[in-house]
Parts: structure tokens; C-alpha cells; sequence
């Protein structure tokens, strides 16, 4: 079978003739840059162009594609694709990028066909291709800049990227060195930042190069980013790498603390690089400290004498560092707080060329892909596997922990081998409740309060509630959710010669990595190296520490007798079918006010099956005397004053896996606190900003955002007939506030058409970044208030199982958004979630405005229907 792909004749295997497209390329042709996201033609991330159309890669049989041009990221080229990427790059649309690719290809197709695309021309054009990161805002005002670099003739420099580097481990001596794990100049003059905070959209990469440069006074195009990992002292002395923010004890990104980690660890690394280069010029130099300067990546003195960082590198590496250095004043800042940074990954991300976890390939390597019980706890009972190994390219069939693995030489091979098997389960053991009857259980058990815990107490809420002249006494209900990233859950791996187990893995903890392969393979910790390559979104899911990908390939590989490197590929259903959901959650508040509608009692009571328990040394932190705080988070520390105060867990027992999810807690303990704040407001007949702003009396931050955010949106101004605002605060994590304004259309479908946001998050590093952080995050929990929901049949199967289940916000649904950043002089706090926790009570409180209908229960479209 002869393809033309790329301008180029490639001759293919009959083999591979009904195979989609999408594997062909990858697999056989060694072309990465065209993504699996679905593999049912629901997501577009596998877009390629044929004979210039735009087209779903996965869905196309390659013998279909004989005798027509078929055009990757990695070939396209001319002015169209050029104008585009340029687009892409400088409105800083990219965040975990897995979809880029695809998404730049459907629109330099809607291009070539209409330079002048109005905005309902690119909805239509654009909808089919989702992004979890939520670039929707940008890709549409992207499309905007490349159609009018177009009409006037603007040739913009072709967009390229240099190589990604790869980490080497370091020695016990640049272990133990105060700069060396942080920050390195190479001889060319480049600056690289090893990152203990993993890139997975959040711009942490981006926000780091900008302190280093900053601190070092380098020129910022010259500092590259890398993932590290692997930085336990040999001595005892802890991980170099461990999070700042979490106590230093363990390398985890979460929690949003990326940049507040950096904050103090990396501007002090750079000063003190930045020290040892003032240094050697001043031993090269015989000149006195203070009269050297430096200025955008060179030394300079007053005598005419200058070098490059590179050229006093080596040197500067030998030399010891200075006692009293100390990272700049404010004051002196010349990038941090500025607008205009572009992200430092997006140019990779954007040609295709950035390598994820589904992009390594090794010599010799295998595919696997796991068939998953159907019902959580399930084992297997009877295996034929006689189908599955006469299928050409499968190689074996293996058993493991959570389900049985078929090996492939290719993903397609595999997954032929995986439709084929046939197996019986056993499900004594397994999960047979089904969503509902779950749902029942945490209702019943919140209502009971029999097995309820005290986590916080203030006042004496049962006195002040009989008190009260007017009292809300509301239940709320909220499901499981999947985190559904574009890139499906995976991992590599590879025994070494020595002995050593390589892994790569997108994995937020790469310690929890090292404790997975290590368990798997039967081996000692040390004995593992973990690479980290980019994540292509991951939203909590990849915090596991075992019974995740990375414990499956290991499995596989050590059942071959470590003669293949293995990747294990998760199927997008097979993902969905491991669980690792946000939990279930229900809530009862009741909260009263006296007869001035003056809020006077506030008692919560959650029911959830607690999150902290999976996470290794986390636990032992965030679960204490029966409190998960992980479940309690917003709920225990909410933002307002409430005198006589009482919150109440329960932990419920399921065999549903659980894991943290996109702002953890907060995204069900503040649907419930902002949803029975709004409702006591509406009981007690008073404005529900005004009722907030008596509650954040004390907490000026909070406060000034609402009043910010209220302002801008125009809060108590006329709306015209069929419309309606929502509000709520937050201070998870920074300060926040947003007003949610919805219609009504002939239909009775809810539209969401602008969200106003305010925050105040200390000091700005990267003001672009910022708002792209709260634009995802606001559509990101957007999707899961309208439609999120995992549901589970009346025996326990698991029913949702891809993206036509599934369903998430679509370009069409997508409101203006409108991000108001407040200015601070406090540290920098966390973003990446900000915006997610307060997105359902403000849409809910809108409709309840709107409609008269309060929403308890999530999803709304249970409800009412979302457009």
C-alpha cells in the first residue's frame, strides 16, 4: 500500500490497511506528532489534513487515504500554517499543548477555505476539536490575528524550536551544591532551570524561566526549562527536588503551589548563580565586585572588559557562593509583573515536535494496552485468549493486577488483540451499587450523622439556629467526576543492563512513580530512574503511587523477563474504567439569620469518601483524627466570619477508586457553602452581595475582589429581560470572586454569556499566564457543573467510559470571559485552580435568579439544559 504523506511516497505494509490512520502514522511511520485522545472521533486531537481537509485520524482507515496528499503537524508548511503558528504563539494559546497540533490544522483548514471567518464560522469549524486546558478564548482570537496577518500581507517568521533537553542524573557533589540542582550555565550561554514543579499546561516552566532571568539578569530567550526528578541525597539529606510549598519533604506538584514554591527557592538559586558569575569575572578581572554589571545574559565593566555567561561558567561553577546574597527588591524587577511574556513551551507544543509520555520510543519497544474489569473490584474468573493471539502483531497476553495486558508490536496490534479476548468475571468482591444507590447512601449517612466527626466548632450553632428567624436547610448532591485529560493515562519503561529500572511517566509525584515501579518490579527504590516528560494534562489524576499505569507496564515488562522496553497505553475507556474519580459528595447546611437577615449560624455536613488516604506521606499529614482535610478543604476555612460555626465529615466506604481532582475539596464544599449562602440571601430577602460583604467584613483581600468583580460586571445594574447574575467568593488559595451572567433562549437552554472574575493573587510573575489559568479553569469546572458525571448501572458497571458519555464544553458553549487581576505586593499564591471551585455556585445562583429553580444537584443538565 503506497500513502503520500508529507509531499513524500511511503511504501506500507498491506497489514496496516484497515487500520486507522492515526496508528499507521505513529506506528509504522514514526510520525508523533498527530495525538490519540479518543479514539471514537469525539475529541480531534488526532486531526490531519487530507487533500486540505481537516480530518479525524483515528475514524479513517489508511487504505481510504491511497491516492490523496496527507498532511501531519510535523509537513505542513506555507503562509497559511506559518501565519497560524505565529498566532498560536504570540496570543499565548498553548497550555498543556496535546491538542495544538490538531487544533492548528483545523484551523489553517478553515482558512485556506474562508480568510475572513466570522466568529459563528469558526464555532461551527472549531467545535468538534476539544481542549481540556480550555484555549478556547484564544484559539478563537488566534484564528482573528492569523486571518489579519493574512489580509495584509504580513509574513511572519516561521515558528521553530530548539531540542528538548534530557536530565542526567546528578552526582553527590552537584546533589549537595546550593545552585547546581536548580540552575546550570552551559558554555554556550545557556541557562537551564531544572524544575521540581512538572509542566502539565499550568505554565509552571514559563513562570520559572522568568524568575531565573530575572534573578540572574539573563536574557529570558536564553533559559530552557526541564522537568527534574531523581534528586534524593544519598546521604539521608531529602529530595533536592522536594516541593517547597508541601514542607520540602516530597517532590508532588499540586495544590497550585508551583510558583509560591519557586518563589523563594529558585530566586535564591539564581542570585547565587548570579553571584558566582560576578565572581569569576572578578578574579578574570581584578576588579572590584560592585563594579561589575550585568545585563541581559552579559558582564560588563567600566574599563571596556565584558563576557557572555558562558564564557565565566566553568569557573563560576568552582567557586563558592557569597554568605550574604539575597534575591532582588521588588523594585528592582524588570520581567516579573510585566505583560508581553510568551510561554517558553509553547513553540514544541505548537510544531508537534515536544515529546510526551505516548511519544517515547525505544529500541525494540512493545505496546500493552489492559482490559479492566467492568466493575470496580472484578477478577478475572476465565481467560480465552486463543483470538487475541492469532491477531497479527499481538505478541502475548498477560494477567496482571487490576485486569489482563495484551502486548503488541503496535497500539493498533494491541488493541485488535484486546477486542478479540474473552473473559468471565468474578465480582464477588466487586463493587454492584450503582450511582444511585451510592448517591442514596451518602445522603443517608449525612442526614444520620451517625458516623459523623467534628472537624471544626465555633460558637454554639444548635442555640443560634433555634434562634434564628429565618433558616435554610438544604441538601447537595455532586458526583463522581473524571478528569478526562487529553492524553490518556500511560507510562514506559525499561530495564537497563545495570540494573536499573528507567520509567517515563507525566507524573505529577515522581516519587509516588518511583514507589509504583519499584513494588511492581520487585526492586529497591534506588534502582529506579524516573524520566518526566510533559504531561498532556492531568488535573490530580496522575498523583497515583501505585495500580496506575506506571504499576501496569512495569508488571508487563517484568512477565516478558525484561527482554522489551513496554509502553503501556491506556484506551480512552480503559482510563475511565480504572476510576480514580473526584468523589461523590453530599452536603446538608443550615444556616440561619436573626430578623435583619444578619447571617447567625452556619453547620455543614459532608459525606465523601476521603481523598488524602491514597496519597502516600500526605496522609499522614491531611488525615488526622478521623478528618479528612482534603474533603474539608473550603468547608473548614471559608472565607467569611461566621460566629457560631460547626462543620461535621463523614467518610464513606466505597469500592469506587478515588484520587484528587482539579481544586480537590473546594469543588464540592463550595457549591454547597456559596449555593446556601445565596439561598439564605433570597430567604432573609437581602442582595447576596451585600449579605457577603458584611460576612467579609475581616478578610479585606476577599472583599476587595468582590467588590472588584461586582463593579466590572455591573452588579444591581438593569439587565435586559431573559437574563441574570450569579455570584461567589472564594480565598482558596488566592483571593477571588466572579459574577456569572446567563439567558434563557426560546428553547429554555441555559447560555452562559460572561463570567467576570477578580483576583488578587500576590505578585503577578506572568500576568497572560495568570488569565489563562483562570479561563481554563472556569471552563474547565463549567463542563463538569453542566454535564461531569460518571455513572454506574444498577450492578456497578461502569457506564462512562469516553467522551460520548462524557460530554465537555465545546467551543460553542464557551462565554466571554473577562479576568481582573488586583495588584499585591504579598508572595505569589496558586492559580491553576483558582477559578474552578466558585464556577458552579455562580452559574447555579444565576439560574436560581433566572429561572426561580435552585440547582442542588450536579450535573445541572439533570435539571435543565445547558447550551
Amino acid at each position: 500500500m503506497k500513502l503520500n504523506v508529507n509531499g513524500a511516497d511511503v511504501e506500507v505494509d498491506d497489514r496496516f490497511a484497515a487500520s486507522p490512520l492515526l496508528w499507521v502514522l505513529r506506528d509504522v511511520l514514526g510520525l508523533r506528532g498527530t495525538k490519540y485522545g479518543c479514539g471514537i472521533g469525539q475529541c480531534a486531537a488526532c486531526t490531519v489534513l487530507i487533500d486540505g481537509r481537516n480530518t479525524k485520524a483515528c475514524q479513517t482507515p489508511a487504505e481510504r487515504t491511497t491516492g490523496k496528499a496527507i498532511t501531519t503537524v510535523e509537513g505542513a508548511s506555507g503562509p497559511v500554517i506559518d501565519a497560524v503558528r505565529d498566532a498560536w504563539y504570540r496570543g499565548n494559546v498553548v497550555q498543556c499543548g496535546y491538542c495544538q497540533p490538531g487544533q492548528t490544522l483545523a484551523a489553517a483548514a478553515l482558512l485556506e477555505t474562508d480568510r475572513s471567518p466570522d466568529d459563528a464560522t469558526v464555532t461551527r469549524w472549531m467545535n468538534g476539536n476539544l481542549c481540556r486546558c480550555g484555549t478556547y478564548p484564544r484559539i478563537r482570537d488566534a484564528i482573528g490575528q492569523a486571518a489579519d496577518a493574512l489580509a495584509e500581507g504580513r509574513a511572519p517568521q516561521r515558528l521553530d524550536t530548539a531540542p528538548e533537553l534530557e536530565m542526567q542524573p546528578l552526582t553527590p557533589e552537584e546533589l549537595a551544591d546550593p545552585v547546581h540542582p536548580y540552575v546550570r550555565i552551559h558554555q554556550d550561554g545557556t541557562v537551564v532551570a531544572y524544575s521540581n514543579q512538572i509542566e502539565m499546561g499550568q505554565g509552571a516552566h514559563t513562570g520559572l524561566a522568568t524568575i531565573v532571568a530575572e534573578e540572574l539578569d539573563a536574557d529570558v530567550s536564553s533559559v530552557r526549562v526541564v522537568n527534574a526528578a531523581n534528586g534524593t541525597r544519598p546521604d539521608g539529606g531529602g529530595d533536592v527536588y522536594g516541593t517547597p510549598a508541601g514542607g520540602g519533604f516530597i517532590q508532588l506538584t499540586g495544590a497550585s503551589t508551583s510558583t509560591q514554591g519557586y518563589w523563594e527557592r529558585y530566586r535564591l538559586a539564581a542570585a547565587r548563580a548570579r553571584a558566582r558569575l560576578i565572581a569569576a569575572a572578578t578574579e578574570a578581572w581584578q576588579v572590584p565586585a560592585e563594579e561589575v554589571e550585568i545585563e541581559s545574559g552579559t558582564l560588563r565593566h567600566s574599563s571596556g572588559k565584558q563576557a557572555g555567561f558562558g564564557e565565566l561558567a566553568a569557573r563560576a561553577e568552582q567557586l563558592a557562593v557569597p554568605d550574604d546574597v539575597r534575591p532582588k527588591d521588588p523594585g528592582q524587577y524588570k520581567l516579573i509583573g510585566r505583560e508581553g511574556r510568551l510561554r517558553v513551551d509553547s513553540p514544541g507544543k505548537i510544531l508537534g515536535t515536544t515529546r510526551f509520555t505516548i511519544d517515547v520510543s525505544l529500541p525494540g519497544l512493545l505496546t500493552a494496552v489492559v482490559l479492566h474489569p467492568p466493575k470496580f473490584g472484578a477478577v478475572p474468573a476465565a481467560v480465552d485468549d486463543s483470538a487475541t493471539l492469532a491477531e497479527p502483531g499481538v505478541t502475548a497476553v498477560v494477567q496482571i493486577d487490576e485486569g489482563i495486558a495484551v502486548v503488541g508490536d503496535t497500539f493498533d496490534a494491541a488493541q485488535r488483540g484486546l477486542r478479540a479476548l474473552r473473559v468471565d468475571w468474578d465480582e464477588q468482591k466487586a463493587e454492584l451499587r450503582s450511582s444511585e444507590e451510592l448517591l442514596a447512601e451518602h445522603r443517608r449517612l449525612v442526614e444520620s450523622g451517625e458516623q459523623a466527626v467534628t472537624a471544626r466548632e465555633d460558637g454554639d450553632v444548635a442555640a443560634a439556629l433555634a434562634d434564628a428567624a429565618y433558616v435554610v436547610d438544604a441538601v447537595y448532591e455532586l458526583p463522581y467526576l473524571a478528569h478526562a485529560p487529553m492524553e490518556p493515562n500511560n507510562a514506559v519503561c525499561r530495564m537497563g543492563d545495570d540494573g536499573v529500572l528507567e520509567v517515563w511517566a507525566g507524573t505529577e509525584g515522581p516519587e509516588y512513580t518511583r514507589m509504583a515501579a519499584s513494588a511492581a518490579a520487585g526492586i529497591e527504590k534506588d534502582r529506579v530512574r524516573v524520566h518526566v516528560p510533559y504531561a498532556g494534562g492531568s488535573f490530580g489524576l496522575h498523583s497515583s503511587s501505585g495500580n496506575d499505569p506506571t504499576s501496569e507496564a512495569v508488571q508487563v515488562a517484568k512477565a516478558l523477563g525484561w527482554k522489551h522496553p513496554v509502553k503501556l497505553q491506556s484506551l480512552r475507556e480503559e482510563e475511565m474504567k480504572s476510576g480514580r474519580y473526584r468523589a461523590m459528595a453530599v452536603h446538608r447546611v443550615r444556616a440561619g439569620a436573626d430578623a435583619e437577615g444578619r447571617p447567625t449560624s452556619f453547620h455543614q455536613q459532608i459525606a465523601a469518601q476521603p481523598t488524602s488516604v491514597n496519597l502516600p506521606f500526605v496522609a499522614e499529614v491531611l488525615f488526622s483524627k478521623g478528618v479528612d482535610h482534603m474533603t474539608a478543604s473550603g468547608a473548614v476555612d471559608p472565607p467569611y466570619a461566621l460566629g457560631n460555626f460547626k462543620l461535621e465529615t463523614t467518610n464513606v466506604k466505597t469500592g469506587v477508586p478515588i484520587m484528587v481532582w482539579r481544586s480537590v475539596g473546594n469543588s464540592h464544599t463550595e457549591f454547597a457553602r456559596e449555593s446556601a449562602i445565596d439561598e439564605l440571601a433570597a430567604t432573609t430577602g437581602r442582595d447576596p452581595v451585600d449579605l457577603r460583604r458584611d460576612l467579609l467584613a475581616d478578610n479585606p483581600r476577599t472583599l476587595r475582589a468582590l467588590d472588584l468583580a461586582t463593579e466590572r460586571a455591573g452588579w444591581g445594574t438593569p439587565l435586559p429581560e431573559g437574563r441574570a447574575r450569579g455570584v461567589a467568593c472564594s480565598s482558596f488559595l488566592s483571593h477571588s470572586a466572579q459574577v456569572t451572567e446567563i439567558s434563557l433562549d426560546n428553547r429554555k437552554r441555559v447560555h452562559i454569556e460572561r463570567i467576570t472574575f477578580a483576583l488578587d493573587c500576590g505578585i503577578t510573575v506572568n500576568p497572560d499566564l495568570i488569565r489563562a489559568q483562570v479561563e481554563g479553569g472556569l471552563i474547565y469546572a463549567l463542563s463538569a457543573a453542566a454535564w461531569g458525571e460518571v455513572v454506574l448501572d444498577d450492578g456497578g458497571r461502569i457506564l462512562t467510559q469516553n467522551f460520548d458519555r462524557y460530554p465537555v464544553m465545546r467551543m460553542q458553549s464557551v462565554p466571554r470571559i473577562d479576568v481582573h487581576l488586583i495588584e499585591s505586593g504579598e508572595p505569589p499564591t496558586g492559580v491553576g485552580e483558582v477559578s474552578v471551585p466558585t464556577a458552579a455556585p455562580a452559574l447555579t445562583n444565576a439560574i436560581a435568579a433566572l429561572t426561580g429553580t435552585r440547582i442542588r444537584r450536579l450535573p445541572i443538565s439533570k435539571t435543565l439544559r445547558v447550551f
